[in-house]
């Protein structure tokens, strides 16, 4: 069963999430926004081929339900490689 690993901008993208909710509504908030996407990320263990085909080669997108989230990976061996966690409406970016 392959792991999660997380890059060091999909990190990033998580403390930013964190950042705007705890501003919006809270630390407590902030905090569950962000176990829920890890909470969503841990399927991939299970089903790495879950998420919908990417328009990045190679790559598949996990879409976030509760928050307006897709988290960008690729199936590498024996882990998930998750590149990126970005807000569904924003410019695809493919800088990782």
């Amino acid at each position: 069963m392959p792991k999660i690993a997380l890059s060091s901008k999909a990190e990033s993208d998580l403390d930013g999430i964190y950042e705007h909710y705890e501003a919006l509504v809270g630390a407590e908030l902030g905090e569950a926004a962000v176990f829920h996407i890890l909470s969503s990320l841990e399927m991939l263990e299970r089903f790495p081929n879950a998420g919908k085909a990417s328009p990045s080669p190679d790559c598949r997108e996990l879409i976030i339900t509760t928050y307006p989230y897709r988290a960008t990976y690729s199936l590498q061996g024996d882990r998930v490689i998750v590149f990126r966690i970005l807000h569904q409406h924003s410019a695809r970016r493919e800088d990782w």
